[in-house]
């Protein structure tokens, strides 16, 4: 990988340093020294599905692992990679994300993580993150569909702190890299449950409460903004409905994809219900934030960790 301007590097580093003594280490973390390879982790209980999952548990990764990794990919730009991970990747990376264009005829999908174009006269992420934002202010078919643009800033700066927090332990993986034998599991969309969970993710960013089962599954048919985090759902990590998730075709007339998703991954998912239009709300949203599991940023951190080096 080509490593950017030093100066990015340095933040980067800043970033993990100041954040380390914050964030202190996952809960996981706090009886055991940290390797990156994770040797003294208990494998996960949960049934693995594949060689590379049976290989994946035994190194600490999560039956979450892919719903962990989809959501912390699924605004992601190149810009933001080379600011939180201190490497410029090419514009032909290899690192899907959700497309931010929800028109009909729009890809849900990109194969890429694409430019951000941010206003570069601004040196702070955080008044480049907000200009991009404002710059979308009345289009409705641009990111979350049914975010107003108040909760567009605050779903960004969201996003912004699970990366930033994964980047310190993505400074700690370089420093001790893992096993170049594992990086395939890891970073191998078609096999470790990324692919089908942000296709998912973005069948309910643009088809809020698809998988709600009700209202005869049709989305659209509710005010509730998408939980994207999945915090309500009930099956999204049973061996059941990752087997059916896994094996879904997401392609095709998207019609025909909106009927089936809604019929055959129900998992209740009715969305957060609370708009962030006052301090109540907020208070509500800021708990969500704070209850986020930390050790899926270590997912991510791993995931990029080995996908940087492939580059």
């Amino acid at each position: 990988a080509e490593y950017g301007d030093p100066t990015l590097s340095l933040t980067v580093a800043l970033l993990g340093c100041l954040s380390a003594g914050a964030l202190g280490r996952p809960d996981h973390f706090d009886d055991s020294p940290f390797f990156p390879d994770l040797d003294w982790a208990t494998p996960d209980p949960v049934e693995a599905l594949s060689e590379c999952e049976v290989y994946m548990y035994g190194k600490g990764m999560r039956a979450n692992y892919g719903m962990a990794i989809a959501l912390r990919l699924h605004s992601l730009t190149v810009d933001d990679i080379e600011y939180y991970f201190g490497v410029a990747v090419p514009e032909d990376n290899g690192i899907h994300t959700v497309n931010m264009d929800m028109r009909p005829e729009a890809q849900r999908v990109l194969p890429n993580s694409p430019l951000a174009n941010y206003d570069e006269v601004f040196s702070s992420m955080g008044l480049k993150q907000l200009d991009r934002i404002l710059r979308h202010m009345y289009e409705k078919l641009w990111s979350i569909k049914i975010y107003h643009t108040l909760e567009k800033v605050a779903h960004t700066f969201h996003m912004s702190e699970l990366r930033s927090r994964a980047s310190y332990y993505f400074l700690l993986l370089n420093a001790n890299p893992m096993d170049v034998s594992m990086s395939g599991c890891i970073t191998d969309v078609s096999i470790n449950d990324i692919l089908p969970e942000i296709d998912l993710l973005a069948m309910k960013i643009k088809f809020t409460g698809i998988t709600s089962g009700a209202a005869h599954g049709r989305p659209g048919n509710g005010a509730c903004p998408i939980n994207y985090a999945y915090n309500n759902t009930h099956n999204d990590n049973s061996v059941a409905f990752r087997r059916i998730l896994r094996d879904f075709e997401f392609s095709g007339d998207e019609e025909d994809v909106i009927d089936r998703v809604a019929e055959e991954l129900v998992d209740h998912d009715e969305g957060e219900c609370e708009h962030l239009d006052d301090e109540r709300a907020w208070s509500k949203w800021r708990r969500g934030f704070k209850i986020m599991n930390d050790y899926d940023n270590y997912h991510f951190a791993v995931y990029m960790h080995c996908k940087i080096r492939e580059f």
